[in-house]
């Protein structure tokens, strides 16, 4: 027990200096966001640059800088990126990296007395913002047991554009993307560079499945970058989601710089914006089989929105590979990238292209689909972005169980999920989202354990490390943090009580902190374009009907929401009696009405049962269920 008390605290202090997350539960640790938000502002920024003497240029995303440390190792034109959202920072040189306190730090003891003690100080604070995984001898270990794509013989060169789907691109061309091919198993990799030369991690393609996959998981500091040979660059680029994007644009020669993302469409990494600072002018080009008009939006508020132009999703102007294979002219599509940023909107003009698109993409307009609850999608129409949802329900009727669910469907179809749960253990929900996603009892099925938690690591589900009462702005600060680094689009607060303290207040008072964290979230969710849902028990649990006026607080809550969702339970009052879903509110298409809740045991699950068809076919063979 000594001993556990003793690493703990050591574990948990390099956590907060490392600024680590852990992969498992994508934990967002409160100490580590407090920090990492709390107190870092552009005008702090460049107000401790200035007092130190430190000369800074204003880039789009970041504040550059020479590095001290490459400075005092007599190193040249070497360059730090400060994030001017975060504070995290970047060296194009040393690979040092961290965040803004320790730098702060660091050019505190550059400028201190130079003692043994300071300078023993210094080395140690160096040693810890250095470190991060080689990719460089992983890399080099790759490419000697395969063959670079470049010094394929022609026929093989043929047979793998075949084998992998891509489009005819000569092999000159290809040869700045550095990519290996291995025959066994077919894969392609392609090194993700950061500054132009750091190696700091790939993308593989796979011939059988046709996916990418991206190492590391997170967080990765590069992309691809490809530069047509021969050509002035005017400092633009066009940036697409995937390897086969890429390609199609290079082999019409369409764009003089293409850049690849390292997750697709998942997540933009904020380590990757220092490597696009040179670059004026960005046009996003993300195709229409995705929701990529608002994932457009949201990479563009964190690119800088004033350099950054989008290719409408529109069906005449899918992403690139699809563009090309269909024969479109892919310099032609580009000609009419229209930009992000307004200064203002103060005629229909402005707004005409806008509302044109979202009527020729109707059903993307509508939200991302549940595939549990086809009931939602009839009456709700989808999960927006931008809105703020209510979930209430009596004591016991299964809100965070149903949230859960809830989340969890979206997450499994590409929604970055944030979960703030102050009432139960990140543990306990994370269990509970598992077997959900597993269908089947976990108890049970223990040998299938290591299946199925690694299945779901791979979801875009985060949690705060929160529990018990909370302030607003702690919550705030966590919140808004992670809605820029991970690029969160759905955010769970269960239940919004914690965050109101326990005082000896009025129930004035109360009713005010209510109003407040309401209006907190309302504009939260509207300015970073993130749906909110909000977990919050009724003020009254009689026999009689929940209605929206039985929500906890003042009318506020109510008022600002999008969605209202009432769980009823009539289980204990009427024989016959059911427990459904009440949508008692719906600005998007004004459409109401309930649906049943019948709930397993063994999987946790309120998903609705499959018609008598659909069963039949499944079992027949003639359609397969997924999980």
């Amino acid at each position: 027990m000594f001993l556990k008390s003793l690493i703990r605290p050591l574990c948990m202090k390099r956590c907060i200096k490392l600024r680590t997350h852990y992969r498992c539960f994508h934990k967002i640790d409160s100490n580590v966001t407090n920090d990492l938000v709390s107190g870092v502002s552009i005008s702090q920024v460049k107000q401790i640059l200035k007092q130190r003497q430190i000369t800074s240029i204003e880039g789009h995303t970041c504040i550059v800088i020479d590095c001290p440390m490459c400075d005092i190792e007599k190193s040249k034109r070497a360059k730090i990126y400060i994030n001017k959202t975060t504070g995290y920072f970047m060296c194009d040189k040393c690979i040092s990296k961290g965040t803004w306190d320790l730098l702060e730090k660091l050019l505190l003891l550059i400028k201190s007395t130079k003692s043994s003690s300071t300078q023993k100080e210094f080395e140690t604070l160096k040693n810890i913002i250095r470190i991060q995984e080689d990719y460089t001898l992983k890399w080099n270990n790759i490419n000697k047991s395969s063959q670079l794509i470049a010094n394929l013989s022609s026929d093989l060169y043929q047979e793998v554009l075949h084998k992998f789907s891509l489009p005819e691109i000569s092999q000159q061309d290809i040869l700045q993307l550095n990519g290996i091919y291995t025959a066994t198993p077919a894969l392609l990799y392609f090194p993700l560079i950061a500054f132009g030369s750091n190696i700091v991690g790939y993308k593989t393609l796979s011939s059988e499945s046709g996916l990418e996959q991206t190492l590391p998981t997170s967080d990765v500091g590069g992309c691809i970058i490809y530069k047509q040979r021969n050509t002035r660059n005017d400092g633009t680029a066009v940036v697409v989601p995937t390897i086969h994007d890429l390609l199609a644009l290079a082999s019409q020669k369409a764009a003089s710089a293409i850049i690849c993302l390292p997750y697709n469409l998942q997540h933009l990494p904020q380590q990757v914006l220092p490597s696009l600072e040179d670059f004026k002018k960005l046009i996003l080009w993300f195709g229409n089989d995705d929701p990529s008009w608002y994932t457009a939006r949201q990479f563009a508020k964190k690119l800088s929105e004033k350099r950054c132009s989008f290719v409408r999703p529109v069906d005449t102007q899918p992403r690139p590979k699809l563009a090309a294979d269909k024969g479109y002219n892919l310099k032609d599509i580009l000609t009419k990238a229209y930009p992000i940023w307004h200064k203002s909107i103060t005629t229909f003009d402005d707004l005409r292209q806008d509302v044109l698109c979202d009527l020729q993409n109707i059903d993307k307009v509508q939200g991302v689909k549940w595939k549990r609850y086809p009931t939602l999608n009839r009456i709700l129409g989808g999960h927006r972005r931008g809105e703020l949802t209510i979930l209430t329900g009596p004591t016991g009727s299964g809100k965070t169980t149903f949230m859960s669910e809830y989340s969890l469907d979206l997450a499994m179809r590409g929604v970055n999920t944030l979960w703030g749960s102050f009432e139960i253990r990140n543990a306990r929900l994370a269990k509970t989202m598992l077997q959900q996603m597993a269908g089947v009892s976990l108890e049970v099925n223990l040998d299938r354990f290591n299946t199925y938690a690694d299945a779901f690591n791979k979801l875009p589900v985060y949690f705060m490390a929160f529990h018990g009462q909370q302030s607003i702005k702690v919550v705030m600060d966590a919140v808004q943090h992670a809605t820029y680094v991970h690029d969160i689009a759905h955010v769970i607060i269960d239940n919004m009580q914690f965050m109101m303290g326990v005082s000896e207040d009025t129930k004035v008072n109360r009713f005010w902190k209510q109003d407040k964290i309401i209006e907190e979230f309302r504009n939260f969710a509207t300015k970073y374009n993130c749906h909110v849902t909000l977990v919050i028990h009724p003020r009254k649990e009689k026999d009689d009907e929940l209605t929206n006026s039985s929500i906890f607080g003042s009318a506020k809550a109510s008022q600002e929401a999008d969605n209202v969702l009432i769980i009823q339970d009539k289980r204990l009052t009427n024989i016959r009696g059911k427990k459904y879903l009440q949508i008692t509110k719906n600005r998007y298409n004004g459409d109401l009405g309930i649906m049943l809740m019948d709930f397993n045991k063994d999987t946790l699950s309120y998903a609705e049962k499959k018609k008598k068809l659909e069963v039949k076919k499944a079992h027949s063979g003639e359609e397969k269920p997924k999980i």
